[in-house]
């Protein structure tokens, strides 16, 4: 019987196959509320043949285990209860697992989750759901078919309480590795009490705890990150953010500088790779495509580094492929390693899923963004090869480029612009650091070169034109006649973005030191204050000519040469 009062997701649904043989295995459900509230007790559907004890576990959605309460007084069949010793908190809109434990039978809906189900405040999560894991109390990641595993919970909506915790404060990170730190911050206060704080991370939440640190994990080698902590309270209120903690994790690649890279040591040759399976490209929608074969492989429980680089359970791996027509990433995550080929990263807003391209060499790599409604998780490009293009399209936040060779034909008829890296604006979390870059010959008008790095602002993206956290280190620029190496964001808003450690390699053509196609500079649009005073994060330091009448010289974000730092 539900109290008076409180809701659960499942409600006339009952199991349409046969009680399931099979076990022990864990069993759960997603769901969120999308009021506060507190989780009251746990549930779960029993069917003939199942004995045993069974524990009832409440995850988040990216693994943390927040309450257990173990079955009692059971029922030989039917849906079973257990009351929890204390009710716990949950957020609005805020996804949960709820899991039990199946020694030997177990009831089943297949595509019972396919589509939502909806019971006043509550909802299950239509797709990707029925969650199961063959680890005895582990988390339940895997999928099947949508199942309808019959796990619930019943939930109370909260009182209305309507003043937020005060905002954490003194955020710092220590600790710092290639993959880890540690966050820490001062305790926030309440009018009735903090439960938790949410960990965010560029912008996306990863985690919740109830202390005020937190070992954070799964980072990138020479990666750009940004976190900042909310608090929240009993009736799901969040504060406003912390104070950023912003840091570069270390750099374990060897490289520090894009001058160090040699066409040896990116794409396929960098990692000994020299014969290729010719496979198919097409649409991947998160499980190897046919013909595959050999070349796939599937990221077990847990996750993997790869090269320097976190990637979750379920990631396929593709190595050594010679990839037939263009791969649209649409679901899930697909890397690449060592191939031959071309990649559209086009994940739908909200997907979770991404892709990645490590010592490829790659004729294409194009990223969707928010103004077609698209936006991967996360993009990256390492180590490699552009032999006659660039990443023209790369529109999305969270993209990494580094330690790669970027040499773009230019458009011979004329009409178009080339680019080495297109950004178009209304973007953050970018990171194009240690890479080489030149445009290929023919180098004068009317042939279409533009940017090598072309930073330019095409309209909105969510509402917003500018860009935000952006490193634009380390680079090499090989200038030519015609073209430019840096357009930096010009007239749109810039915050926290770093242009420091880049050399320009010097061109006869360039007619003097401040009038060269090194920074693109128009008299008409105004420059980012690049001031580590002002307070808006940016920085521009130690750029430089790397050779050529002024070697050595400072060049500046309004183009001009000088033999003093800016």
């Amino acid at each position: 019987m539900i109290s008076t009062g409180a809701y659960t997701v499942l409600t006339t649904e009952r199991p349409t196959l046969p009680p399931v043989a099979d076990g022990p295995v864990e069993l759960g459900m997603q769901f969120k509320a999308s009021s506060s509230g507190t989780i009251t007790k746990f549930r779960y559907y029993k069917v003939a043949g199942e004995t045993g004890t069974h524990t009832g576990r409440l995850w988040s959605a990216n693994g943390r285990l927040l309450k257990t309460a173990v079955f009692s007084a059971e029922t030989d069949t039917g849906w079973q209860t257990v009351t929890l010793d204390t009710p716990y908190p949950i957020s609005a809109d805020t996804v949960y697992i709820i899991a039990v434990n199946a020694l030997s039978h177990y009831a089943a809906t297949t595509q019972g989750l396919a589509t939502v189900i909806t019971n006043g405040p509550l909802s299950s999560i239509a797709g990707n759901n029925g969650r199961y894991n063959y680890t005895t109390g582990g988390f339940p990641a895997s999928t099947y078919d949508n199942t309808n595993y019959f796990r619930d919970i019943e939930f109370v909506p909260g009182q209305d309480d309507p003043a937020p915790p005060t905002a954490p404060a003194n955020l710092s990170a220590s600790n710092i590795t290639a993959n880890s730190a540690t966050l820490s911050w001062s305790a926030a206060t309440d009018n009735i009490g903090v439960t938790a704080y949410e960990i965010y991370r560029n912008g996306t939440l990863i985690d919740t705890t109830q202390g005020t640190t937190i070992a954070v994990s799964h980072l990138n080698t020479a990666g750009l990150y940004s976190f900042y902590v909310k608090a929240r309270d009993a009736f799901g209120n969040r504060s406003a953010a912390s104070n950023l903690a912003d840091f570069t994790t270390l750099n374990t690649s060897g490289i520090t500088h894009g001058s160090q890279l040699t066409t040896a040591i990116v794409g396929p040759r960098g990692i000994s790779i020299s014969t290729f399976i010719t496979v198919p490209g097409g649409t991947f929608s998160g499980t190897a495509l046919s013909g595959w074969g050999s070349a796939a492989r599937t990221v077990g429980a847990g996750g993997e580094t790869i090269d320097g680089y976190w990637f979750p359970a379920g990631t396929v791996v593709l190595q050594g492929a010679n990839i037939s027509s263009r791969i649209t990433v649409t679901s899930g995550w697909l890397v690449l390693r060592g191939c031959k080929g071309a990649v559209l990263v086009n994940h739908p807003a909200g997907n979770g899923g991404g892709a990645a391209a490590l010592f490829c060499q790659l004729s294409e790599f194009d990223t969707g963004g928010l103004k077609d409604r698209r936006q991967p998780a996360a993009s990256i490009v390492y180590r490699c090869y552009f032999p006659h293009s660039g990443l023209e399209n790369v529109y999305a936040n969270n993209i990494t480029v580094t330690e790669s060779w970027i040499t773009p034909d230019p458009d011979t008829v004329g009409t178009e612009h080339i680019d080495g890296i297109q950004t178009w604006g209304g973007q953050r979390y970018l990171n194009f650091s240690r890479n080489h870059l030149e445009f290929n010959p023919p180098h004068t008008a009317p042939y279409g070169l533009s940017g090598l790095i072309g930073m330019y602002s095409d309209g909105a993206q969510d509402g917003f034109d500018g860009y935000d956290h952006v490193m634009v280190n380390d680079n090499y620029f090989i200038l030519n006649a015609y073209g430019i190496a840096l357009h930096a964001p010009l007239a749109v808003p810039v915050t926290n973005m770093t242009v420091t450690g880049n050399r320009w390699v010097w061109s006869d053509a360039a007619e003097d030191a401040d009038y060269t196609n090194a920074v693109y500079h128009n008299p008409s649009q105004s420059i980012p204050d690049y001031n580590k005073n002002s307070g808006n994060g940016n920085h521009w330091k130690n750029n430089q000519w790397a050779d050529g009448p002024h070697a050595s010289e400072f060049l500046w974000p309004d183009n001009a040469t000088s033999a003093t730092e800016f």
